[in-house]
């Protein structure tokens, strides 16, 4: 899956070598789809790989945890209709 985000070759380098073989399977999954829009709520993201938002929100939280996912913004949320917060890739490392 190809990145569209601006990011330093240094910070790709060190995602690629020292994150990326540290997160789960879905950790991965979730991260790599933000790299296809400028941000995803949980429901979009749910939606948007067909998994139980269930199995979606723990995933962002773990990500949002560590740095890698911060809060873009609030706005209305495509499959919900309700003002919530949508999520963006953060830094790198």
């Amino acid at each position: 899956m190809t990145m569209t985000m601006n990011i330093q070759q240094t910070s790709l380098f060190a995602y690629i070598n020292e994150v990326k073989p540290t997160l789960g399977h879905r950790q991965k999954v979730i991260y790599e789809a933000f790299g296809t829009r400028d941000n995803f709520t949980n429901s979009e993201m749910s939606a948007y790989l067909n998994w139980p938002i269930n199995t979606v929100v723990p995933r962002v939280n773990e990500l949002r945890k560590v740095g890698l996912v911060r809060q873009s913004c609030i706005r209305t949320c495509k499959v919900t209709g309700r003002n919530v917060i949508a999520w963006e890739v953060g830094k790198i490392v």
